[in-house]
């Protein structure tokens, strides 16, 4: 695969610096008390403040929440002396995707060491990142460092190479050890993300979340129409939040919900550890280079 013309690495290298700054915000104003939706807010609005779009909603995962929650009118939550925040976040530009997460502690440091452990087995597999390293010599990697911290890495859960508009590109970077031979290549764009537990090491998904993407157009009235055309125009392939769209139809909290019973879109379920476990994320958007990588986040 070769490597990224300069106009491709540009964006890639913008959308990464706002995630990056983005992530860093959220991380520096959760407190006790605040309110997840308005954090999110926040987050999002910093990124369109910056030039860039979001790449999906700002996941808020709560100790056992490992994924795909994001806030909404109906389902906020504030946030708790000892939760333990995973914020993660998404931007493009031109559909040139960043993703990155960071976990923080809210006032207690219970869960410094699993926190830790993440950050730490993050730092190692971009170490390794180069043409030609296997994939399952990172989920290896990441296992290792996590079991010696003296936790469970989350096993069906991944990173994932990018490409314009398409976060989940094919490849999927473990976070364990697999029989999967397949290697990374110059020119590859990688979000590595480490997920760290005190539980059993797997998620399972809970209910309809509050996080959407387009499946199909489908025969509908003229108002559901009209809202999905406008769903497709401004979000077009990456995942939105059913909050989005009230900027787009006065009516949008009851055609979202028959969109999705019609299946013209999906709904992502909030993936929470099967045995309640606290889970930690840390995560970077890497560009494969010759010799190594470059960290975009």
């Amino acid at each position: 695969m070769p490597s990224v013309s300069p106009d491709v690495l540009e964006k890639y290298i913008k959308a990464g610096k706002i995630a990056g700054e983005a992530r860093n915000f959220g991380v520096a104003h959760v407190r006790a008390g605040g309110s997840a939706l308005e954090l999110v807010n926040a987050i999002e609005s910093l990124i369109h403040q910056r030039g860039g779009e979001c790449a999906f909603p700002v996941n808020i995962g709560v100790n056992e929440i490992a994924a795909h929650y994001t806030p909404s009118r109906e389902t906020d939550i504030r946030f708790r002396d000892g939760d333990v925040v995973k914020i993660d976040v998404g931007a493009h530009i031109d559909g040139y995707p960043g993703d990155t997460a960071a976990t923080v502690e809210v006032g207690t440091r219970r869960h410094t060491a699993l926190i830790d452990s993440a950050k730490e087995a993050l730092a190692v597999c971009v170490e390794m990142v180069a043409p030609g390293t296997s994939l399952s010599s990172m989920g290896e990697a990441v296992s290792r460092t996590i079991k010696s911290a003296g936790f469970k890495p989350v096993a069906n859960l991944t990173g994932h190479s990018m490409e314009r508009y398409n976060l989940h590109a094919g490849l999927s970077i473990p976070n364990i050890e697999t029989r999967d031979r397949a290697v990374i290549e110059e020119g590859m764009v990688l979000a590595i993300e480490p997920f760290s537990t005190t539980g059993a090491g797997k998620v399972s998904g809970k209910g309809r979340g509050s996080i959407f993407r387009i499946v199909r157009d489908r025969r509908a009235s003229p108002e559901v129409v009209e809202l999905f055309q406008k769903i497709q125009s401004k979000f077009g392939p990456f995942p939105f939040a059913g909050r989005w769209c009230d900027q787009l139809s006065p009516n949008a909290g009851v055609l979202v919900p028959k969109m999705f019973r019609l299946g013209m879109i999906m709904s992502y379920p909030v993936l929470t550890e099967v045995a309640d476990g606290v889970v930690a994320q840390a995560e970077h958007s890497v560009l494969v280079t010759a010799n190594g990588c470059k960290v975009l986040t």
